[in-house]
């Protein structure tokens, strides 16, 4: 078992607070994240688990984003999921009510008589994360329930409303929200030198070619079109009148307008709202009236979890042995026969009673980390901050590991289920692009104008204790590898060809090829369309979102008791002034009242 030396700064505060964790006091996010683990949870079942394990529901500050073309769910090379979300102006006004709401539900179900969800089984020793919770939500420092309070009253302007919700959603969730300004004129005339290159002068050469034609529209504002659709003929003569206009000497304000036609064409709605400006006043987030003034404004929120892949190896094209994917492609979420929905709570309890998300008919889809380890030693326990009177442990491998599914850690899980609608016929609606295993995912990520490398940090691989069904599920020779990254993003990414360390001591990744799955490749478990980006590129870490979540017992996991624990990650609340059927608060209302009564 190796462990690192490096986060042993970090855990040993986590540690001595762990002993009073039932009593501690917090009022911001960063003392509550001090009291989790770096990477992974930890417990110590009792009695009343179902075979050490227990359902669990979130704990932690995401938003849920209603309108599925506005959420991009990507994996990539280097085993990570990127999830991110266009933040509209009905998500973010939304935003404290379904904080406050979840806190209700949580407190209503957790406490008194009729409680339902026991947060403090006999004989357990469970992080009391909904504690933690409640205490942010009831913070001086973030004002949720007095915004909330006034915005009811009518005593906050709808305005106010959304910009107080954006700096509580940016404070919680530090380093994950990006308040874009992204200069569309300068981003088509990228996009101009590139297609005078691809097409010589003929747009035939890009709009006869199905694979140039989906390079062509998906690099027009590169990382942010997504086009799933086969293209209109709409969108292909605009897309001809684009690149004749690129190619033929056309003005800057002639040639903006046509690329700003094609790139409302493949978008669609997915920037049809509004945001409030500087000035506190409502604009259209995209405004466009010419070369010289044409710019897209908005907030988004971007999150990237390691995830377990597929137990296989492939080859680049340098020979360099990585990580496969079972699934590249196009994929949606999938609702099946028998009342299973997108949020499916399997009985075996190694998943958990989380949700699996499945996108593939043969099984494959998101769940979580499926494997445990049994009394980790004092060194992980100290390395990693798990409470040391804790003896079960459990953290995605980031590397092969499932037959076919993408696995992320528990919080991961549940945090996608928060951000995705709530009713089961908007989920079918969300997205999955599948990388090819070779390709990574570069994109702008703070609207900088920088392309980087996404990545995260999070470096823990670990083995199975045997090929059988139950010996898969127990972890063997964890490695925590935070001190030896650069081994292990040879292992992870490849050393041929693939990436360096500059003079600053940063990772750049030499002419990345990325993928572009289309619907040219839905549900064909495959990516016909791609493309190599010339250039050195930096990697981009983000920190790991710790795991939030409360661990509860219930009771035997009855086909009800499933279905609460799938209730668990529809909670929502909206504001007074949301209509409360399109929100999705009317569709969790109605079936709260159904199975809780």
């Amino acid at each position: 078992m190796k462990i690192t030396k490096v986060l042993l700064s970090f855990a040993v505060v986590a540690i001595s607070l762990f002993a009073v964790a039932q009593s501690v006091s917090v009022k911001t996010i960063e003392e509550y994240n001090s009291l989790l683990p770096v990477w992974g949870t930890s417990w110590s079942p009792g009695a009343k688990s179902i075979n050490g394990y227990y359902p669990t529901f979130y704990t932690g500050f995401a938003m849920r984003q209603q309108a599925p073309e506005r959420i991009h769910v990507r994996v990539s090379r280097g085993n990570q999921t990127r999830i991110s979300v266009i933040l509209d102006d009905q998500a973010l006004t939304d935003y404290a009510f379904d904080l406050v709401k979840r806190y209700e539900v949580y407190r209503a179900l957790t406490k008194g008589p009729g409680a339902k969800l026991n947060v403090n089984p006999s004989g357990s020793k469970l992080l009391p994360q909904l504690d933690l919770y409640n205490q942010i939500i009831e913070s001086p420092n973030y004002d949720i329930l007095g915004l909330v309070d006034r915005a009811s009253k009518g005593a906050e302007s709808a305005e106010s409303t959304y910009a107080k919700s954006l700096n509580i959603l940016r404070a919680l969730n530090p380093g994950r929200v990006f308040i874009l300004n992204l200069n569309l004129a300068q981003e088509f005339a990228k996009w101009k030198t590139q297609v005078q290159q691809s097409s010589g002068g003929n747009a035939a050469k890009i709009t006869g070619n199905p694979q140039e034609t989906i390079i062509a529209i998906n690099t027009l504002l590169f990382g942010r079109v997504n086009y799933t659709q086969k293209p209109s003929a709409d969108v292909m003569a605009k897309l001809t009148k684009a690149i004749t206009l690129a190619t033929n000497g056309a003005s800057d304000n002639e040639f903006t307008m046509a690329a700003l036609d094609l790139f409302v064409a493949v978008t669609g709605s997915k920037y049809d709202f509004k945001v409030v400006n500087n000035q506190g006043h409502w604009q259209k987030a995209l405004q466009c009236s010419s070369a010289s003034s044409c710019y897209l404004s908005y907030p988004e929120f971007t999150a990237i979890y390691p995830t377990g892949s597929v137990e296989e190896k492939t080859s680049d094209e340098f020979g360099n042995r990585i990580n496969a994917f079972s699934t590249p492609g196009l994929w949606q979420f999938l609702s099946r026969s028998g009342g299973r929905e997108v949020d499916n709570i399997r009985n075996e309890p190694y998943y958990g009673f989380a949700p699996k998300m499945d996108y593939q008919d043969i099984g494959n889809g998101f769940h979580n980390p499926a494997v445990r380890f049994w009394d980790p030693s004092k060194a992980v326990k100290q390395a990693l901050g798990l409470n040391p009177g804790h003896n079960t442990y459990w953290a995605v491998k980031r590397g092969g590991v499932s037959h076919g599914c993408l696995r992320f850690s528990i919080g991961g899980v549940w945090e996608f289920r928060q951000i995705i609608p709530v009713e089961n016929s908007k989920m079918t609606q969300v997205s999955f692009f599948g990388n090819r295993a070779q390709d990574f995912d570069l994109y702008d990520i703070d609207g900088s104008g920088e392309l980087k490398v996404m990545g995260t940090e999070y470096f823990i691989s670990y083995g199975l204790q045997g090929a059988d069904s139950t010996a898969r599920r127990e972890g063997k020779g964890l490695e925590i590898n935070a001190d030896k990254k650069y081994d292990f993003y040879v292992d992870l990414y490849g050393a041929k060809n693939v990436f360096s360390l500059n003079e600053k001591q940063e990772y750049v990744f030499a002419n990345p090829r990325i993928s572009l799955p289309s619907y040219l490749d839905f549900k064909k478990a495959s990516v016909s369309t791609r493309l190599q980006i010339p250039g050195q590129y930096r990697l981009y870490e983000q920190a790991y979102e710790k795991d939030k979540v409360q661990m509860y017992a219930i009771g035997e996991m009855t086909p009800q008791n499933k279905l609460i624990a799938r209730l668990m990650g529809r909670v929502r609340g909206c504001a007074p002034t949301s209509n409360k059927q399109q929100c999705g608060e009317a569709a969790f209302d109605q079936e709260l009242k159904s199975l809780v009564k």
